[in-house]
Order: structure tokens, then C-alpha cells, then sequence
């Protein structure tokens, strides 16, 4: 038996994008700290736009910073997406591996907008790169980030404008986000097909549910972009080395609401525990599918699925009694 996902190793609740008022957003990073924390968030990926900033200061037993940026790249590099709202665009969160670094890759002084006095004396880079809008460009500068240290993540393709004709020319990404809560909870859909048509072309990649928080109306409940979309990573111990490591081996769940407690496979065996939820959903390379329902209110909480080497890989979706969804990463069989 192969345990994919271990109840007997912590679950650590982390957001991966995040902005505070060292570029965007509205709270200042310790004050992020506080309201993820209060929510139980372990981890939080300060993901500031063009600029990687170590806040591992806020590090305590129980709260971990992860140094990491968001670039941008634009069909049009001097226009503003507030602005053109047709223009496409690629967004990338950067992880660094090493939480000392701080060098900007790729840094770019045409899209640095976010300068301020908060952070001006904290943002280092080597020189000058011109990003450009083409296949070839992006996985330039995909390349660069991860031979400096870092893992890459494609970000929200829908709010992007961008489709399979482009995405899938994207060599070399960690992560996609299937489900960006600033966007989700501004009218654009999730994009959980983004995760399958990466898979069916044949790349190694895995999902992620991110809030993208800018905390514009915080604290009011009903409009916060905070606390939307999490992973929850399953690591030996909450230390720098240990959560990067198990997000590079693909040992965490997205989600947005509901929890996996274990994923095993024995043989031709799926077995997953669950919180309770509507519905347990397997997804596979092809067309063959299965599912297991609630037969009253109170869920269900386990599901057993047989797989076949023909189904190539295998993913499970669980969709609770509101609509939130959680997702386990694709393995091969």
C-alpha cells in the first residue's frame, strides 16, 4: 500500500498568494500574520508583486513566512490591465526555495509599480530583463526563476484571458491555480479544467487553491478576499526546508472549504477519508469517471475507487453540501 496523503504527519494550512501594503494590498505583512493565524493558517506566502522580500521575522512555532514574488508578464508591457481589460497577460508566484533569497530574477522596471517607503530599502535585484509576451519569452523566464532557486506557479488563466492555445506552451511550472479566490469571489470562474488539460498534455504539474488577497473592505465578512482558497500541506514539521520540500513532491490538497484526512492505493485500490461532504468525485486522463454520494445529511466520509493503468492518472474532487470543493493532486497509476 502507497500512502499518498498521511493522517499520521501534520496538515499544515497554507495560503500561497497574498498581497500587503508592500504593493497592493491593504494590510501590512504582520497584520496579515494576525488575521491568517486567527483563522488557523500556519503558512502564508507573502507573494508582493515584483518584489521577493524575506519577512522571517514573523516566523514563530507556529506561523512560517514563505519568501516569494508575483511578475507579470503583458502583451502590452506599458499598459495597465485596470485599463485594457482585454489584454492578456501571464502571472507567475515565485517560491523561493531559500527563504534568504531576496535577488529579484527577471526583474523588470517597466512593470515595478509598487515601490514605497514601507519597502524601497528591502528590494534588491541584478540589473535589468525585458520580458516578452511569447511562448519563447515566458519560458525564458520560467527557466531563469527555477534555475535560481525557485519553484513557479501559473496563475488565475481565466482572469489571464488566457486559454489552452497558450498555457500549454508553458514548459517547466510547479503549480497551477485552479481556484483564486479574489477572482472567484469578483464573478470569474475557477479553473479546474486548467488542471486537466496540463495533465492530458502530458505535464507533471499540481494545483493549488490561493485567496490572491488584497483586503480592499477588510474586516467586513461579506466582502474580504481573505480566507477563500487554502492547501494544506503534509509535512514532517513546520520548518522552511520541510514545507518547500513537501510542496515539491506534490504531498498537499487544494481546497476551499472541505478536508482529506488520508489517500491511499493498494493494488488497483483508492481509498480517501474525508470531513463530510456532498459528494466524492475520481477523475481520470480519459473518460472514465466514478462517484460516491451522501445518502442523507449527515455525508459521507469515505470513498473506495478501482483504477486501471489505462485510466493513466487519477484524481479525486470532493464538492461539500454549500458547493466548496476540495482536490487531491493527479498520480499516475
Amino acid at each position: 500500500m502507497k500512502v499518498l496523503l498521511n493522517n499520521k504527519k501534520p496538515f499544515f494550512k497554507a495560503n500561497l498568494h497574498a498581497h500587503s501594503t508592500y504593493s497592493d494590498g491593504n494590510l501590512t505583512p504582520p497584520k496579515l500574520k494576525e488575521i491568517y493565524k486567527e483563522k488557523g493558517y500556519s503558512v502564508l506566502a507573502y507573494t508582493d508583486h515584483e518584489h521577493l522580500i524575506n519577512h522571517s521575522y514573523l516566523n514563530d512555532e507556529n506561523f512560517l513566512a514563505i519568501t516569494s514574488a508575483e511578475l507579470a508578464v503583458k502583451e502590452f508591457p506599458k499598459q495597465s490591465t485596470l485599463v485594457n481589460y482585454k489584454m492578456r497577460v501571464a502571472h507567475f508566484n515565485i517560491y523561493a526555495l531559500n527563504p534568504s533569497s531576496t535577488v529579484t530574477p527577471c526583474y523588470s522596471s517597466v512593470y515595478d509599480h509598487y515601490v514605497n517607503a514601507e519597502n524601497k530599502d528591502l528590494i534588491k535585484f541584478d540589473g535589468e530583463y525585458e520580458r516578452v509576451y511569447t511562448k519563447e519569452g515566458i519560458n525564458a523566464l520560467i527557466k531563469e526563476c527555477k534555475e535560481k532557486g525557485f519553484l513557479v506557479s501559473y496563475n488565475h488563466p481565466t482572469w489571464s484571458l488566457e486559454n489552452a492555445t497558450d498555457y500549454l506552451s508553458y514548459e517547466n511550472l510547479d503549480f497551477v491555480e485552479i481556484y483564486n479566490h479574489g477572482c472567484c469571489a469578483n464573478g470569474r470562474p475557477d479553473d479546474e479544467h486548467a488542471f486537466d488539460d496540463f495533465l492530458r498534455s502530458g505535464k507533471k504539474i499540481y494545483c493549488t487553491c490561493c485567496d490572491d488577497n488584497h483586503n480592499p473592505d477588510y474586516p467586513n465578512p461579506f466582502k474580504n478576499d481573505s480566507f477563500g482558497g487554502f492547501t494544506m500541506i503534509n509535512a514532517d514539521k513546520l520548518d522552511y526546508g520541510s514545507i518547500m520540500s513537501a510542496l515539491q513532491n506534490g504531498e498537499f490538497y487544494a481546497s476551499t472549504a472541505p478536508l482529506i484526512y488520508n489517500l491511499t492505493i493498494d493494488g488497483n485500490k483508492v481509498s480517501i477519508e474525508t470531513s463530510p461532504v456532498k459528494a466524492i468525485f475520481l477523475t481520470t486522463e480519459g473518460r472514465r469517471s466514478n462517484a460516491t454520494y451522501a445518502t442523507d445529511e449527515n455525508g459521507v466520509t469515505k470513498a473506495e475507487f478501482e483504477v486501471d493503468k489505462k485510466d493513466g492518472y487519477f484524481r479525486i474532487t470532493l464538492i461539500d453540501f454549500e458547493g466548496k470543493k476540495a482536490y487531491t493532486q493527479a498520480y499516475e497509476i
